[in-house]
């Protein structure tokens, strides 16, 4: 009975604190959106003809979800994305990299970038107001 108790104490907590999947898909579809972000994308790319990747790493959930352009974002690992470039004919420069995803009560900060080569630093700032994500801050470039 201690043990459970035990391990009541240490789950809840967490569990209380951590971000849903829900917040995170929505903070980072919200930033693969953003209007300053628009004319950094190519031709190639809004027509879908060069797909466009999230690299997944501890900050991102397998689960993701998200669209740009009515097609579904590819989430890689960073293996993954290398065995896709021996496949893959054409350049697979597009890529986000979700570097600092900050959330703190009802804000979040996050610093991404775009590109592999001639990087696009991302830098955003939202708030939770009524369960929806609003951008306080923005700019990509």
């Amino acid at each position: 009975m201690k043990k459970i108790i035990l391990l009541l104490a240490i789950i809840f907590p967490v569990l209380l604190f951590a971000q849903s999947s829900r917040d995170i898909n929505t903070v980072i579809q919200k930033t693969i959106d953003l209007h300053a972000l628009k004319k950094h994308f190519s031709e190639s790319e809004m027509s879908g003809e060069t797909p466009l990747i999230i690299l997944n790493d501890d900050k991102i959930p397998n689960n993701l979800i998200v669209f740009k352009f009515n097609k579904r974002v590819k989430i890689m690992t960073p293996a993954q994305l290398e065995t896709f470039k021996s496949i893959y004919k054409g350049s697979l420069d597009s890529y986000f990299v979700f570097e600092i995803m900050k959330f703190e009560d009802d804000v979040v900060t996050i610093k991404a970038t775009f590109r592999k080569t001639d990087k696009i630093a991302i830098n955003v700032s939202m708030k939770k107001q009524d369960r929806n994500w609003l951008v306080t801050e923005s700019s990509a470039g």
